[in-house]
């Protein structure tokens, strides 16, 4: 752990052995969703997961004090009778005030995330990528999404394992088998397999066997969203450091000074189009010389845009977020009516669960074929023409806007006096 004193803001990233702690911007109606879906679960996205393990503690303890899962059971399926009479108001009240709550709170703490993201962001010049201890080695690599992905889908824990989140791994393996050793899962998904769905449906518990879409999807979409902002973070830490170790005043720039002062260099990224040569003609028109512009095309690998995150390729563009969320709600609805339908609740939560996910599939691609600027699976456009132009630092900014105005991917620049890069 990096130690340093008098600092106002926490760290992008603290590593410790047996976990790692990353501060990444958050959409805060993503942890609001998971704490209606389960109370907790929004306060672990939000990286706060002392209080999130203690909620979802209380939410174990306290819906099945009240039955509020049976009720719910019975509400669905139209028999109001024994919806009230199964409901114990002595613990109903209680746990309406903290389900309430969880969703607040966990809006609230996601707010100030991401207001302090943007300025522990503008304080943190390097950041330490490993931790090592006589039980674990920690480091920061890259990591695949669909793998964590897998192993969580596989058996949930495995995916928090897989990215080095031990905490999470054995909270997720206990509440997981508590759960499934209650609701009889497995036992009535067995039935259900050989075609005794009479027995499949005797079998399972509707109080636990409810818990079960909404912490298998949590699990699901957590570790996903935990192996990006790994993969993100790998990407910012590695900036940081070859920007502090690469990027010499002594390197001898391809533009040579011709003049004192003049020591800042304007680089962007852009696609091939006539955008560029815009670009170059408003540099001149504005005084810019030729022979301070570097103009560079690159041999782009050609390679079809992946729809999924990679190790390789993580932008936060989360096709897993909608179809975990609506995958989640199928398959609670599947759940509760396959008590009352042919196949019983286990082939019905299933079902509801395939058809969730597409559909969250589904619809985030339409959304991102119709969002601008972006290609149709939420990628920025490939880097296809660097330029770089030396000029002085009272012009950098009117370069920057003709730049911006052309389409440019990414721009940057670099004071060769005061060796530091900006955004």
């Amino acid at each position: 752990m990096i130690k340093q004193n008098n600092r106002r803001y926490p760290h992008l990233m603290i590593k410790a052995p047996y976990n790692t702690s990353i501060i990444r911007p958050l959409n805060p109606w993503i942890p609001l969703w998971w704490s209606a879906a389960f109370p907790g679960y929004g306060h672990c996205m939000v990286n706060s997961p002392l209080i999130g393990y203690s909620l979802i503690i209380f939410e174990f303890t306290v819906n099945n004090l009240a039955k509020v899962n049976h009720a719910i059971y019975f509400s669905m399926i139209g028999d109001i009778t024994n919806a009230v009479k199964v409901l114990d108001l002595r613990f109903f009240f209680l746990y309406i005030g903290v389900y309430v709550f969880c969703m607040f709170d966990a809006y609230r703490r996601c707010v100030d995330l991401n207001n302090n993201y943007i300025l522990s962001y503008r304080t943190t010049k390097t950041t330490e990528t490993g931790s090592v201890s006589s039980f674990s080695v920690n480091t920061l690599d890259k990591v695949s999404p669909l793998t964590a992905v897998f192993w969580e889908m596989t058996m949930p824990g495995l995916g928090s394992l897989y990215l080095n989140h031990l905490f999470s791994f054995f909270f997720s393996i206990v509440t997981w088998g508590i759960t499934i050793y209650y609701s009889r899962f497995y036992v009535g998904l067995y039935y259900s397999f050989v075609g005794d769905f009479m027995r499949a449906k005797a079998v399972v518990d509707p109080q636990w066997y409810l818990f079960i879409p909404s912490i298998y999807g949590g699990y699901i979409y957590y570790a996903y969203s935990e192996a990006v902002k790994i993969n993100k973070h790998y990407k910012l830490s590695q900036s940081q450091y070859l920007g502090s170790q690469y990027q010499s005043p002594s390197f001898r720039t391809p533009l040579n000074p011709e003049g004192k002062g003049e020591n800042m260099y304007i680089v962007a990224s852009f696609e091939h189009s006539v955008s560029v040569e815009i670009a170059l003609s408003d540099l001149e028109e504005i005084g810019v010389k030729k022979s301070d512009i570097l103009a560079l095309p690159l041999n782009v690998r050609n390679e079809q845009t992946k729809i999924f995150d990679n190790a390789h390729y993580s932008d936060g563009v989360s096709f897993v977020d909608l179809a975990t969320i609506l995958g989640s709600i199928f398959m609670l609805l599947g759940g509760i009516y396959g008590f009352v339908l042919e196949q019983g609740p286990i082939l019905w939560a299933l079902y509801g669960l395939v058809i969730g996910g597409v559909l969250g599939f589904g619809i985030k691609l339409m959304v991102m074929k119709r969002t601008p600027a972006i290609d149709v699976f939420g990628r920025t456009k490939t880097t296809e023409v660097i330029m770089m132009v030396r000029c002085s630092e009272e012009h950098d900014e009117k370069i920057k806007e003709i730049f911006w105005r052309n389409k440019a991917s990414g721009i940057n620049h670099y004071n060769e006096n005061a060796n530091l890069i900006h955004s």
